[in-house]
Protein backbone atom coordinates (compact mmCIF):
# COMPACT_ATOMS: atom_id res chain seq x y z
CA UNK A 1 0.00 0.00 0.00
CA UNK A 2 1.69 3.15 -1.16
CA UNK A 3 -0.63 5.80 1.04
CA UNK A 4 -1.13 5.14 4.13
CA UNK A 5 -4.58 4.78 5.91
CA UNK A 6 -5.96 7.99 6.58
CA UNK A 7 -5.05 9.41 9.38
CA UNK A 8 -8.17 10.26 11.91
CA UNK A 9 -7.05 10.56 15.21
CA UNK A 10 -5.42 14.00 16.12
CA UNK A 11 -2.42 13.90 18.47
CA UNK A 12 -2.57 16.30 20.44
CA UNK A 13 0.89 15.97 22.82
CA UNK A 14 -0.53 18.08 25.53
CA UNK A 15 -2.34 15.51 26.76
CA UNK A 16 -6.01 13.56 26.49
CA UNK A 17 -8.32 16.16 27.34
CA UNK A 18 -8.75 17.33 23.70
CA UNK A 19 -8.13 14.24 21.96
CA UNK A 20 -10.81 12.99 19.30
CA UNK A 21 -10.73 9.55 19.27
CA UNK A 22 -11.96 7.68 16.24
CA UNK A 23 -15.35 7.27 17.36
CA UNK A 24 -15.31 11.12 17.57
CA UNK A 25 -15.31 11.75 21.02
CA UNK A 26 -13.38 13.80 23.37
CA UNK A 27 -12.74 12.82 26.89
CA UNK A 28 -14.38 16.21 27.56
CA UNK A 29 -17.26 14.79 26.42
CA UNK A 30 -17.83 12.42 28.85
CA UNK A 31 -19.83 12.85 32.57
CA UNK A 32 -20.37 10.97 35.03
CA UNK A 33 -19.08 7.23 35.83
CA UNK A 34 -19.57 4.39 33.70
CA UNK A 35 -22.17 2.04 34.72
CA UNK A 36 -22.10 -1.16 32.34
CA UNK A 37 -23.53 1.36 29.66
CA UNK A 38 -23.26 -0.36 25.57
CA UNK A 39 -19.89 0.55 23.96
CA UNK A 40 -21.88 0.56 21.15
CA UNK A 41 -23.66 4.02 18.74
CA UNK A 42 -25.58 4.91 21.77
CA UNK A 43 -22.94 5.48 24.05
CA UNK A 44 -21.61 8.18 21.86
CA UNK A 45 -24.15 10.48 19.95
CA UNK A 46 -24.43 11.96 16.55
CA UNK A 47 -23.69 15.27 17.79
CA UNK A 48 -20.13 13.96 18.32
CA UNK A 49 -19.53 12.48 14.95
CA UNK A 50 -18.48 14.92 12.39
CA UNK A 51 -18.63 14.39 8.38
CA UNK A 52 -14.73 14.86 8.64
CA UNK A 53 -14.15 11.76 10.57
CA UNK A 54 -17.18 9.87 8.40
CA UNK A 55 -15.08 10.78 4.85
CA UNK A 56 -11.83 9.62 6.34
CA UNK A 57 -13.50 6.50 7.97
CA UNK A 58 -14.71 5.92 4.09
CA UNK A 59 -11.27 6.91 2.55
CA UNK A 60 -9.69 4.88 5.07
CA UNK A 61 -11.88 1.53 3.63
CA UNK A 62 -10.92 2.55 -0.36
CA UNK A 63 -7.30 3.15 0.55
CA UNK A 64 -6.94 -0.05 2.62
CA UNK A 65 -9.15 -1.61 0.17
CA UNK A 66 -6.51 -1.01 -2.85
CA UNK A 67 -3.35 -2.59 -0.61
CA UNK A 68 -5.11 -6.16 0.40
CA UNK A 69 -3.75 -9.07 -1.31
CA UNK A 70 -6.82 -11.41 -1.28
CA UNK A 71 -9.76 -11.40 -2.02
CA UNK A 72 -10.78 -12.85 1.76
CA UNK A 73 -8.76 -10.21 3.05
CA UNK A 74 -10.75 -7.34 1.14
CA UNK A 75 -14.09 -8.90 2.04
CA UNK A 76 -13.36 -8.96 5.48
CA UNK A 77 -11.77 -5.55 5.86
CA UNK A 78 -14.83 -3.94 4.05
CA UNK A 79 -17.01 -5.84 6.48
CA UNK A 80 -15.24 -4.51 9.30
CA UNK A 81 -14.89 -1.09 8.23
CA UNK A 82 -19.10 -1.28 8.15
CA UNK A 83 -18.54 -1.64 11.50
CA UNK A 84 -16.04 0.36 12.33
CA UNK A 85 -18.07 3.03 10.61
CA UNK A 86 -21.52 2.05 12.86
CA UNK A 87 -18.80 2.37 15.86
CA UNK A 88 -19.48 -1.28 16.35
CA UNK A 89 -16.08 -1.62 17.61
CA UNK A 90 -15.87 -5.28 19.18
CA UNK A 91 -17.75 -6.23 15.90
CA UNK A 92 -15.44 -5.02 14.00
CA UNK A 93 -12.17 -5.98 15.53
CA UNK A 94 -14.06 -9.98 15.40
CA UNK A 95 -14.25 -9.27 11.85
CA UNK A 96 -10.68 -7.77 11.43
CA UNK A 97 -9.71 -10.85 13.02
CA UNK A 98 -10.97 -13.69 10.34
CA UNK A 99 -8.50 -12.08 8.36
CA UNK A 100 -5.80 -13.74 9.99
CA UNK A 101 -7.30 -17.38 8.44
CA UNK A 102 -6.24 -16.11 5.09
CA UNK A 103 -2.87 -13.76 6.01
CA UNK A 104 -1.59 -13.71 9.74
CA UNK A 105 0.80 -11.06 8.74
CA UNK A 106 -1.61 -8.86 7.12
CA UNK A 107 -0.43 -5.13 8.14
CA UNK A 108 -4.28 -3.87 7.40
CA UNK A 109 -5.74 -6.19 9.60
CA UNK A 110 -3.72 -5.08 12.77
CA UNK A 111 -3.90 -1.61 12.11
CA UNK A 112 -7.90 -1.64 12.23
CA UNK A 113 -7.44 -3.93 15.30
CA UNK A 114 -5.13 -1.85 16.84
CA UNK A 115 -7.49 1.93 16.22
CA UNK A 116 -10.45 0.24 17.20
CA UNK A 117 -9.58 -1.16 20.90
CA UNK A 118 -8.29 3.00 21.16
CA UNK A 119 -11.48 3.78 19.79
CA UNK A 120 -13.41 2.03 22.59
CA UNK A 121 -10.53 3.35 25.64
CA UNK A 122 -11.39 6.65 27.19
CA UNK A 123 -7.90 8.52 27.58
CA UNK A 124 -7.60 8.63 31.35
CA UNK A 125 -10.72 6.61 32.99
CA UNK A 126 -9.73 4.30 35.55
CA UNK A 127 -13.05 1.96 34.60
CA UNK A 128 -11.86 -1.44 34.46
CA UNK A 129 -13.31 -2.08 30.65
CA UNK A 130 -11.42 1.18 29.94
CA UNK A 131 -7.99 -0.67 31.46
CA UNK A 132 -8.74 -3.69 29.82
CA UNK A 133 -8.88 -1.59 26.23
CA UNK A 134 -6.03 0.29 26.58
CA UNK A 135 -4.37 -2.93 27.70
CA UNK A 136 -5.42 -4.29 24.22
CA UNK A 137 -4.66 -1.32 22.09
CA UNK A 138 -1.18 -1.44 23.44
CA UNK A 139 -0.72 -5.30 22.74
CA UNK A 140 -2.11 -4.41 19.02
CA UNK A 141 -0.03 -1.82 18.24
CA UNK A 142 3.21 -3.68 19.71
CA UNK A 143 2.46 -6.53 17.08
CA UNK A 144 1.77 -3.94 14.69
CA UNK A 145 4.92 -2.44 14.77
CA UNK A 146 6.65 -6.04 14.59
CA UNK A 147 5.25 -5.62 10.82
CA UNK A 148 7.30 -3.80 7.48
CA UNK A 149 5.12 -0.46 7.47
CA UNK A 150 3.46 0.22 3.87
CA UNK A 151 6.72 3.11 3.97
CA UNK A 152 8.30 5.62 6.85
CA UNK A 153 5.96 8.12 7.24
CA UNK A 154 3.50 5.47 8.21
CA UNK A 155 5.53 3.81 10.37
CA UNK A 156 6.44 6.85 12.36
CA UNK A 157 2.80 8.05 12.40
CA UNK A 158 2.02 4.14 14.17
CA UNK A 159 4.96 5.16 16.58
CA UNK A 160 3.43 8.83 17.13
CA UNK A 161 -0.34 6.81 17.84
CA UNK A 162 1.21 4.27 20.14
CA UNK A 163 3.21 6.40 22.44
CA UNK A 164 0.68 9.13 22.78
CA UNK A 165 -1.71 5.71 24.23
CA UNK A 166 1.15 4.48 26.63
CA UNK A 167 1.23 8.55 27.78
CA UNK A 168 -2.86 9.00 28.07
CA UNK A 169 -2.74 5.29 30.17
CA UNK A 170 0.28 5.85 32.33
CA UNK A 171 2.33 3.54 30.95
CA UNK A 172 5.34 6.10 30.45
CA UNK A 173 8.21 3.41 31.94
CA UNK A 174 7.09 1.56 28.76
CA UNK A 175 7.05 5.04 26.75
CA UNK A 176 10.38 5.46 27.43
CA UNK A 177 11.53 1.85 27.21
CA UNK A 178 10.45 1.95 23.65
CA UNK A 179 12.27 4.98 22.66
CA UNK A 180 15.02 3.50 24.58
CA UNK A 181 15.22 0.70 22.76
CA UNK A 182 15.03 2.68 19.32
CA UNK A 183 18.16 5.02 20.53
CA UNK A 184 19.96 1.47 20.81
CA UNK A 185 19.71 1.15 17.09
CA UNK A 186 19.65 5.07 16.24
CA UNK A 187 21.56 6.76 18.92
CA UNK A 188 22.02 9.88 16.95
CA UNK A 189 18.42 10.13 15.91
CA UNK A 190 17.56 14.15 17.60
CA UNK A 191 13.52 13.53 17.42
CA UNK A 192 14.43 9.99 19.81
CA UNK A 193 16.75 11.73 21.96
CA UNK A 194 14.07 14.87 22.03
CA UNK A 195 11.50 12.67 23.05
CA UNK A 196 12.73 10.45 25.19
CA UNK A 197 13.94 13.77 27.38
CA UNK A 198 10.25 14.97 26.82
CA UNK A 199 8.67 11.36 28.64
CA UNK A 200 11.65 11.68 31.45
CA UNK A 201 10.34 15.29 31.87
CA UNK A 202 6.93 14.22 31.98
CA UNK A 203 7.32 11.22 34.60
CA UNK A 204 9.57 13.99 36.76
CA UNK A 205 12.86 12.25 36.50
CA UNK A 206 14.37 15.72 35.68
CA UNK A 207 18.00 14.17 35.72
CA UNK A 208 17.20 11.96 32.89
CA UNK A 209 15.46 14.63 30.85
CA UNK A 210 18.45 16.95 31.33
CA UNK A 211 20.84 13.99 30.14
CA UNK A 212 18.86 13.82 27.19
CA UNK A 213 18.29 17.07 26.32
CA UNK A 214 21.82 17.24 26.52
CA UNK A 215 22.50 14.75 23.86
CA UNK A 216 20.33 16.09 21.68
CA UNK A 217 21.87 19.48 21.90
CA UNK A 218 26.09 18.21 21.60
CA UNK A 219 24.42 15.90 18.58
CA UNK A 220 22.95 18.94 17.24
CA UNK A 221 25.59 22.04 18.11
CA UNK A 222 24.37 24.30 16.12
CA UNK A 223 20.37 24.23 16.81
CA UNK A 224 19.72 27.09 19.29
CA UNK A 225 16.96 25.56 20.18
CA UNK A 226 18.56 22.43 21.75
CA UNK A 227 20.78 24.78 24.08
CA UNK A 228 17.74 26.98 25.00
CA UNK A 229 15.37 23.86 25.75
CA UNK A 230 17.80 23.01 28.45
CA UNK A 231 18.08 26.42 30.33
CA UNK A 232 14.19 26.25 30.29
CA UNK A 233 14.36 22.88 31.86
CA UNK A 234 16.39 23.71 34.25
CA UNK A 235 14.76 27.26 35.56
CA UNK A 236 11.72 25.00 35.48
CA UNK A 237 13.46 22.49 38.27
CA UNK A 238 14.55 25.28 40.04
CA UNK A 239 11.41 27.83 40.10
CA UNK A 240 8.44 25.19 40.48
CA UNK A 241 10.12 22.84 42.41
CA UNK A 242 10.10 24.95 45.11
CA UNK A 243 11.29 24.34 49.06
CA UNK A 244 12.17 20.64 47.12
CA UNK A 245 15.29 22.27 45.61
CA UNK A 246 18.46 23.02 47.51
CA UNK A 247 20.39 25.71 47.36
CA UNK A 248 22.81 23.43 46.26
CA UNK A 249 21.06 22.20 43.42
CA UNK A 250 20.11 25.70 42.55
CA UNK A 251 22.94 27.23 42.25
CA UNK A 252 23.62 24.22 39.36
CA UNK A 253 20.43 24.27 37.96
CA UNK A 254 21.80 27.72 37.46
CA UNK A 255 25.19 27.58 36.41
CA UNK A 256 23.77 24.80 34.09
CA UNK A 257 21.54 26.88 31.91
CA UNK A 258 23.53 29.80 31.98
CA UNK A 259 25.92 28.27 30.33
CA UNK A 260 23.26 26.50 27.73
CA UNK A 261 21.37 29.98 26.82
CA UNK A 262 25.05 31.62 26.56
CA UNK A 263 25.24 28.95 23.47
CA UNK A 264 21.75 29.21 22.02
CA UNK A 265 22.60 33.48 22.04
CA UNK A 266 26.20 32.43 20.57
CA UNK A 267 24.01 31.34 17.75
CA UNK A 268 21.85 33.75 17.55
CA UNK A 269 22.66 36.99 19.85
CA UNK A 270 19.00 38.29 19.09
CA UNK A 271 17.02 34.89 20.12
CA UNK A 272 14.71 36.73 22.67
CA UNK A 273 13.34 33.70 24.19
CA UNK A 274 16.69 32.99 25.03
CA UNK A 275 17.56 35.92 26.51
CA UNK A 276 14.05 36.04 28.51
CA UNK A 277 15.48 32.85 30.10
CA UNK A 278 18.63 34.36 30.87
CA UNK A 279 16.75 37.13 33.39
CA UNK A 280 14.45 34.26 34.79
CA UNK A 281 17.89 32.22 35.77
CA UNK A 282 19.97 35.56 37.02
CA UNK A 283 16.77 35.85 39.49
CA UNK A 284 17.21 32.60 40.32
CA UNK A 285 20.47 33.03 41.36
CA UNK A 286 19.48 35.91 42.94
CA UNK A 287 17.17 33.49 45.06
CA UNK A 288 20.54 31.18 46.19
CA UNK A 289 22.87 34.56 47.17
CA UNK A 290 19.81 36.00 49.57
CA UNK A 291 19.99 32.93 51.26
CA UNK A 292 23.34 32.26 51.21
CA UNK A 293 23.56 36.07 52.92
CA UNK A 294 25.57 37.60 50.13
CA UNK A 295 23.47 40.63 49.19
CA UNK A 296 25.15 42.43 47.54
CA UNK A 297 25.43 39.27 44.75
CA UNK A 298 22.13 38.73 44.44
CA UNK A 299 21.61 42.78 43.97
CA UNK A 300 24.34 42.30 41.16
CA UNK A 301 22.13 39.06 40.04
CA UNK A 302 19.18 41.40 39.83
CA UNK A 303 20.66 43.94 37.84
CA UNK A 304 22.17 41.29 34.87
CA UNK A 305 18.41 40.23 35.31
CA UNK A 306 17.58 43.53 34.21
CA UNK A 307 19.61 43.79 31.76
CA UNK A 308 18.69 40.51 29.73
CA UNK A 309 15.09 41.61 30.09
CA UNK A 310 15.57 45.01 28.74
CA UNK A 311 17.78 43.38 25.65
CA UNK A 312 14.99 41.37 24.63
CA UNK A 313 12.22 44.01 25.17
CA UNK A 314 14.32 46.17 22.87
CA UNK A 315 14.64 43.66 20.21
CA UNK A 316 10.98 42.73 20.63
CA UNK A 317 10.02 46.58 19.95
CA UNK A 318 12.17 46.98 17.10
CA UNK A 319 10.67 43.87 14.99
CA UNK A 320 7.63 45.32 15.74
CA UNK A 321 9.01 48.84 14.10
CA UNK A 322 10.12 47.38 11.48
CA UNK A 323 8.78 47.82 7.94
CA UNK A 324 7.49 44.83 6.33
CA UNK A 325 9.30 43.10 3.94
CA UNK A 326 8.63 44.08 -0.38
CA UNK A 327 6.25 41.92 -1.66
CA UNK A 328 8.27 39.64 -4.58
CA UNK A 329 7.95 41.75 -7.83
CA UNK A 330 7.17 45.05 -6.62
Amino acid sequence: MDVFLTEFIEYNPEGPRRRVRPGGVTAAMKSGPRSGRPRGRASRGPAARGGRIALAVLGLLLVASLGCSTVGERVHLSKGTKLYKAQKYEDAIQEFQKIFDFKKDSWHANYMIAISYLALYHPGSQHPKDLEYADKAVAAFERLMQLPAPDDATRDKVRSFYVNLLMQSDKLDKAIGFYEGLLQKEPNNLDFLATTAQLYAKKGDFAKAIEYYEKRADTDPTNKDAWYTIGVACWERSYKGGLTVSNAERSELVRKGLAAIDKALGIDPEYTSALAYANLLYREQAKVLLETGDAQAAGNAILKADEYQKKALAIINKNRGAPAPPKAGA
